[in-house]
């Protein structure tokens, strides 16, 4: 079985979210304050219900609080899982949990409610199944199991020779029989050996003797001559478990080859001397092996990984093979995994049927699943090949402009503050989305579904181009196509007839034929100068574009906006850029 449906009410910052998970991998993503790690402190409190050590409580500073009321009444905290059923053995094994409906469907539920009573102190409830009061036995919420890797975490730590450490957990869940009395004694007669190798060397045997001999000499002459006490020394515990939990993790430096089948050649790395990002490889690898191992014996156990931030302190290229991995591992394994994350390279990476955008406009919180999105199934496999770590940058944004080409990219920032500092994109969290052509369709699919529900929660502004002077100009029917691709979340503007040709008409000619000139001498001098405004910008932009110099143009422009306030000051944005901006920072 899997988490598919999670249903979350008034629980710190959100007031009700639905989430609709995949079999295997989710990822969670989203700007600050968001919700991310609220939904994964959701997912471990009731993930983790049935453990006799859980690690997370609900307190009455968990309770959302309205910002936009005065009523500060605390509604009641809602957990509901809804569990897909797999495999008809899952409704005997989980059967407390079952929910059959009207038209005979079947899942598992498990719903949680917390609550204060008139002392202010936190009660809560937790039923199966339908209906609220539905007991639930102890030994089905302990089939519910997860781990969890939080942000910024001690890898080293965590992995030390300690009791109950990760490493020692794998070992200890390896089952050598699927029979688990067998397995048990099995485990016995492996720690037998081990202590009995130990036992059987008579050098050691004798240099704890040594050592015992002295401490019971000092307890003898320390004790009551009727209570005496002595002790005795042994080098390993008989329990397999403990042996276990003192396996240590080192990294070889030399290779087989320089070796030359000589091993007690080899010298080790302690994990200290490795970097944080790859004890944190090393850790998740441990856990990702113990959970496999547990699924492939407990076959009815429900198992979750839950991981926030994999990108903490792990470099771009080491986020790819990690998380290429992650998304490599097959539904199979059995296992679901919940990564929370705000690093555009692992969004760039995840297949976007995987991915859950969480968004908090207006203080509310908002999560779309882009399975559930307007998205055709054309546009996701689009987006997946051609997302790279710049456009996938948009989830995390307050607002999206969408532009052709590389000239519209270096320029709309330094627009935006000459428009006014209150439209500055760049501090108005506003993504410069380019393109480079016009699938626009691929990308306007986020925001312009009649279904609200399957858009992101932002604004977008498309800028492209328009010519009029022909109906079956190819430029033309792109205007046609960004046109009927609006809606109340997705504005489009349109250019006359190009970017260059807009900002020429718009006041500009000077700094432009200026720039043009230390560019291209010969050919600016070939411009003629004409009193209709456009006939002489068509000019312009023909040379431009025969010189091939869009993008040097608009990148000597921006340069000359940002070093020179005369210039800056004295510049005409033109008005279909200014109205982009504006609504996409303001909705104006």
């Amino acid at each position: 079985m899997y988490l598919e449906k999670f249903i979350i009410k008034n629980f710190r910052g959100i007031e009700n979210i639905t989430l609709n998970f995949n079999k295997g991998l989710n990822v969670l993503i989203g700007e600050n304050n968001a919700g991310k790690s609220a939904i994964i402190d959701a997912l471990r409190v009731c993930l983790g219900y049935g453990n006799q050590r859980r690690e997370i409580y609900i307190s009455q500073s968990d309770f959302h609080i309205d910002k936009s009321t005065l009523d500060k009444e605390l509604n009641d905290i809602e957990f509901h899982l809804h569990f897909h059923i797999d495999i008809a053995a899952e409704v005997g094994w989980f059967n407390d949990l079952l929910s059959v409906a009207e038209d005979g469907t079947q899942d598992l539920q498990l719903h949680f409610k917390y609550y204060l009573d008139e002392n202010d102190r936190v009660k809560y409830r937790v039923w199966g199944g339908t209906n609220d009061g539905q007991a639930i036995a102890p030994e089905v919420l302990f089939l519910i199991y997860h781990v969890y890797l939080e942000p910024l975490r001690d890898a080293e730590q965590y992995l030390r020779p300690i009791r109950g450490n990760r490493l020692g957990q794998l070992y200890a869940n390896i089952q050598i029989d699927p029979d688990r009395q067998i397995d048990q004694e099995k485990k016995r007669e492996l720690a037998k050996k081990v202590r009995s190798a130990v036992d059987n060397d008579v050098d050691w045997v004798g240099h704890v003797a040594k050592g015992k001999e002295k401490i019971n000499e000092h307890l003898k002459e320390t004790s009551f001559t009727d209570k005496q006490h002595h002790v005795d020394i042994s080098f390993l515990p008989f329990d397999f478990n403990k042996l276990v939990d003192n396996l240590k993790i080192q990294m070889p430096i030399y290779s087989e080859d320089l070796l030359a089948g000589d091993p007690s050649k080899q010298k080790h790395f302690e994990l200290y001397q490795n970097g944080l990002g790859y004890n944190n490889l090393i850790y998740t690898a441990t856990v990702l092996g113990d959970l496999k191992q547990r699924k492939a014996v407990q076959t009815e156990t429900y198992a979750a990984l839950l991981i926030e931030e994999p990108e903490a302190h792990l470099h771009p290229q080491l986020q790819n093979i990690f998380f290429n991995y992650l998304n490599k591992l097959d539904t199979e394994q059995g296992f679901q995994i919940f990564i929370s994350s705000h690093s555009p390279t692992i969004t760039a990476k995840a297949d976007l049927k995987s991915v859950i955008v969480l968004q908090n406009q207006a203080n509310k919180i908002h999560a779309l699943s882009l399975t559930k999105s307007g998205l055709t199934g054309d546009n996701q496999k689009y987006l997946h090949k051609f997302l790279d770590v710049t456009k996938s940058q948009m989830f995390f944004s307050n607002g999206v402009i969408l532009v052709e080409g590389i000239s519209e990219a270096l320029l709309m920032p330094t627009f935006s503050r000459i428009i006014g500092e209150e439209y500055d994109i760049d501090k108005a969290g506003i993504e410069l989305v380019n393109l480079n052509g016009v699938a626009f369709s691929h990308f306007a699919n986020l925001f312009n579904s009649e279904d609200d529900s399957k858009n992101l929660k932002t604004r977008c502004s498309l800028l492209t181009d328009d010519d009029t002077a022909d109906e079956d100009d190819e430029i033309t029917s792109r205007a046609k196509i960004a046109n009927e691709l609006a809606n109340k979340n997705l504005k489009v503007f349109l250019a006359e007839r190009t970017f260059e040709f807009e900002l020429f008409i718009a006041g500009n000619k000077d700094i432009l034929l200026e720039i043009f000139s230390e560019m291209h001498p010969v050919s600016a001098a070939k411009i003629v100068a004409n009193a209709d405004i456009k006939i002489y910008a068509a000019a312009f932009l023909q040379k431009v574009i025969s010189n091939k110099a869009k993008s040097e143009l608009a990148h000597r422009l921006a340069v000359k906006l940002t070093s020179d306030a005369i210039a800056r000051n004295a510049f005409m944005v033109p008005t279909y850029i200014q109205s982009a901006i504006k609504y996409a920072v303001k909705g104006e």
